[in-house]
């Protein structure tokens, strides 16, 4: 069941304001979702690369997914550190690791 709303974020091309600002404009995909936990092989796999999964994100068609790196969901920002690909269906696994604004 995909009871969850998520925004696949991309970032576009840059452009420039009439001051030389660069502008940099997101391109957002709203996407149901089945929120999954981390297995704990994955974690501790990831551990040894200095990631720290928080969450995995199943999407039902791989034509919802373009590459984006950036998952916003249930106000949350997080970056997807790997993507599983399941062949016996068409969907996806986003594996996530929550971002820190620092």
């Amino acid at each position: 069941m995909y009871d969850g709303v998520a925004t696949l974020v991309k970032y576009g091309e840059s452009t420039f304001d009439e001051y030389g600002n660069e502008i940099i404009t997101p391109e957002l995909t709203e996407v149901f979702v089945q929120p999954r936990g981390v297995y704990q092989s994955e974690y501790y796999n990831a551990a040894q690369n200095g990631l720290k999964p928080s969450l995995t994100l199943y999407i039902s068609t791989r034509e919802d997914y373009d590459g984006q790196k950036v998952v916003v969901y249930e106000g949350r920002e997080y970056s997807v550190i790997r993507v599983d690909w399941n062949a016996q269906r068409d969907g996806i696994s986003l594996i996530c690791e929550e971002r820190v604004n620092g």
